[in-house]
């Protein structure tokens, strides 16, 4: 009914959605030549290590230490999802040198292509109208602008998700064997990307077959092609990882803590990170949106919803932990929001004069995106990361750049010394880490674990002196037993072949 009152005409909604894309790729592109350090260094640096050791290893003509030192981090980094977007960057950086933005680039291209998928299909389960305002969200929401601005797979993986969605629905809606083929392909693209994929899909696909009927369904040679094209490219994968390559066997661990799911303070966590990604009431709106659709968009939504939640207990430390975790909730909340955007507009036009609802609603989405908009240049511009690389690079070079590796209390695990302080080095123990080994269940007696922690390093570079500071322990030991090497703003370096004179 209200599928293009909004607008107007067809020419007004194609003007709206290119407007809304445009600006949507611009905001993205805001202080894009900061070092990537805004949203979850960590995870981006581990994607960091990997392109630039292939971008080394496969480039002849760059210095010869430096090629050792990339090409060992690249293989020191443990590998869990295939290194798809890492390769691709590293082929990006032959062509145009080496510079962080490709890859970021790249990422958010990927979430605006998703972009389209969740509008074609968000048309089909609610209206164009409704559609607009779910892709709204999915595009200006500020914490989607930061994370599809990182250097990671998720990014290509929701893409993904959106595309094999958009293909199950075609599939249940014609089954026919073209859409069959597309959707057990999108789908196993989208899990060999990242496996946790394999959540919303798998239930989202399960819930469609259950709405159709579970007997005809397994009858249904289409549904078997779906099924094996969706789990084979991932299944060949890690079974070479783990029993053939062996480099899978250790990234299982400290993933599952089920003892999370007894205590209270995992879901108060698991609440904040959904606070801090969309606001609760947000969640809770669009939970009920799901009670607004018909049968088969009721099935698909419930599906996913399910599939969170079960992502979520899953890998409940992480969950609760780690905020770009809640990045495959992003279009499921989209989705689900557009019934209860249906639902007001079909009231509002009842109500009101359809020029009255088109000037209201068109001042608000305005409001809202520059609002949306100004909210994410605030928080890119909160930060300036760039001192950073000369900072690490002088680290490094105190440190002589070795491929023998340093003991290190560092900024995200002594990711920033070793990019761009072209150092290999070890971190110890922090916070977060002995948060999860106690989540696990371990104790970590630290005092016996420093011997032979420090065993064949000469240096322990500091760099992150807060989180020094709060080693009591790992300071006395430092400071009575060892001589300081070099010493400067912000950073301390211990030289443990040098005993500290009385």
């Amino acid at each position: 009914m209200t599928s293009f009152w909004l607008f107007g005409s067809r020419k007004t909604l194609v003007f709206s959605l290119v407007l809304a894309f445009l600006l949507a790729f611009s905001i993205r592109l805001y202080d894009l030549d900061d070092l990537p350090l805004d949203f979850n260094p960590a995870r981006q640096l581990f994607s960091m290590f990997k392109a630039r050791g292939m971008y080394y290893a496969m480039t002849p003509g760059l210095p010869e230490w430096q090629r050792e030192i990339a090409i060992r981090q690249w293989q020191q980094s443990p590998v869990i999802e295939p290194p798809v977007l890492e390769a691709l960057v590293a082929l990006s950086y032959r062509v145009m040198g080496e510079n962080l933005i490709i890859p970021r680039i790249y990422s958010v291209l990927f979430w605006l292509i998703g972009g389209v998928f969740l509008f074609l299909l968000a048309r089909q389960l609610a209206d164009t109208t409704s559609a607009f305002f779910a892709l709204l969200f999915y595009l200006f929401l500020p914490f989607g602008i930061y994370a599809s601005r990182s250097f990671q797979p998720d990014p290509l993986m929701v893409a993904l998700i959106l595309a094999a969605l958009w293909a199950l629905w075609g599939w249940r809606e014609s089954e026919t064997w073209r859409w069959a083929l597309a959707a057990g392909l999108l789908n196993g693209l989208a899990i060999f990307i990242k496996n946790v994929a394999v959540f919303p899909l798998g239930f989202a696909a399960l819930a469609l077959v259950l709405e159709r009927g579970l007997l005809p369904s397994l009858k249904d040679r289409q549904t078997w092609l779906v099924a094996i094209l969706s789990i084979l490219p991932v299944t060949v994968y890690t079974l070479y990882g783990v029993f053939l390559a062996g480099y899978l066997g250790e990234q299982f661990a400290f993933r599952f803590f089920p003892n999370l799911w007894l205590t209270p303070v995992f879901y108060l966590r698991w609440k904040e990170q959904l606070e801090g990604v969309f606001g609760f009431s947000v969640v809770l709106l669009a939970l009920a949106g799901v009670l607004l659709t018909r049968r088969r968009v009721f099935a698909l939504l419930t599906g996913l919803w399910v599939g969170y939640f079960m992502y979520s207990m899953t890998f409940a430390y992480h969950t609760s932990t780690h905020d770009y975790y809640q990045l495959p909730l992003i279009p499921v909340v989209a989705f689900s929001l557009a019934p209860v955007a249906q639902l007001l507009l079909e009231r509002a036009f009842a109500l009101r004069s359809a020029w009255l609802v088109r000037l209201t609603a068109g001042i608000g989405v305005i409001v809202m995106v520059m609002l949306q908009m100004w909210t994410a240049r605030v928080e890119l511009l909160r930060n300036d990361y760039r001192p950073d690389a000369e900072y690490f690079a002088m680290i490094g070079s105190l440190t002589g750049h070795t491929l023998e590796p340093v003991a290190s209390v560092s900024q995200d695990y002594g990711g920033r010394l070793a990019y761009w302080g072209w150092q290999i080095n070890q971190p110890w123990y922090d916070e977060s880490q002995l948060a999860m080994r106690q989540a696990a269940g371990l104790d970590v007696d630290l005092a016996s674990r420093f011997g032979e922690f420090i065993q064949g390093k000469r240096f322990f570079v500091v760099t992150r002196l807060s989180e020094f500071e709060r080693n009591p322990a790992l300071r006395e030991i430092l400071y009575n037993n060892y001589a300081i090497y070099a010493e400067g703003n912000g950073f301390v370096i211990f030289d443990l072949t040098q005993p500290r004179k009385p």
